[in-house]
């Protein structure tokens, strides 16, 4: 979905991997969007290697004038993303 100059990418599985955050990668990249919204409000699991790939992407992004957000945590996935303070370097939208 691409809204004024973001583009929102939504996740549907429940797991999300490196392969899938390179995918959404290579999609956000590939948009002439500014701003990208990645939805995993239907991911209850996700591993360390994809979200340093978000932060990869984040930086590109930067790069060309635009962002990343992050939305749709589960509480277990919010809790970890806290602890670690990646709100830091990747954040969320509400």
């Amino acid at each position: 979905m691409v809204a004024g100059n973001n583009i929102t990418i939504r996740h549907e599985s429940e797991e999300f991997s490196y392969q899938d955050a390179c995918c959404l990668a290579t999609q956000a990249l590939g948009s002439p969007a500014a701003g990208v919204i990645i939805d995993l409000s239907r991911t209850s699991q996700t591993c360390t290697a994809a979200m340093a790939r978000l932060v990869l992407l984040r930086r590109h992004l930067l790069q060309r004038g635009g962002d990343l957000r992050i939305l749709g945590l589960n509480r277990k996935a919010k809790a970890v993303y806290e602890i670690n303070r990646m709100s830091r370097i990747l954040p969320m939208m509400n």
